[in-house]
């Protein structure tokens, strides 16, 4: 048998899973509400002036053309800006891309979800934890094969993500240090 109930602000039964889910549910609606509910969509920063706060080296690491993009949907717009490095044997590489969505709601939504969990958790395959990078939130995974990711919140607007194959623990966290995030969080203002 299946028991439903809805009860507020309750805290879910731990061994009711829909009971979970739909909490779960109802706190990413609520965070998705708290980041875009005070803000109407603005013209994007330019792709070009994105490319501009991406690394220009990386170690020794080869590095490839930056892309970018403005995407129009309707009366929204964002624009991107993505540069990729690579090691000359293949074995190493990184992605930096800066993504402006522009205060288009939805489009925050599965970054606001990851960014408000404030989680941590750590096991023998590697970590995924909730951080701070300059201040700015992050959500920052690395597993044991060499894989890392970090994805920040720059300003309440700019997606700021870094990923890397075969550098270590902790470069994507580090790529990301070293942008001139508090110049581009100004850049939205």
């Amino acid at each position: 048998m299946l028991e439903l109930s809805a009860c507020g602000d309750a805290t879910p039964d731990p061994n009711n899973p829909l009971a979970q889910l739909t909490a779960a549910a109802n706190e990413v609606q609520k965070a998705a509400e708290g980041l875009t509910s005070n803000r109407k969509p603005v013209a994007p920063v330019a792709f070009r002036d994105l490319m501009a706060f991406l690394p220009a080296r990386l170690a020794d690491m080869e590095r490839a053309e930056p892309k970018g993009r403005t995407t129009t949907a309707g009366s929204w717009q964002y624009s991107q800006a993505e540069m990729d490095f690579r090691s000359k044997d293949g074995k190493r590489h990184a992605d930096v891309g800066i993504f402006d969505y522009a205060h288009i709601p939805f489009l925050y939504v599965p970054f606001t979800m990851i960014l408000n969990m404030n989680v941590a958790t750590e096991s023998t395959e590697g970590y995924e934890k909730s951080a701070k990078v300059a201040g700015y939130p992050a959500f920052e995974r690395w597993n044991r094969n060499g894989n890392s990711e970090i994805v920040v919140l720059v300003g309440d607007r700019f997606i700021v993500k870094s990923d890397t194959r075969g550098l270590g623990e902790g470069w994507a966290r580090k790529i990301v240090e070293r942008l001139d995030l508090k110049r581009l969080a100004a850049k939205g203002k």
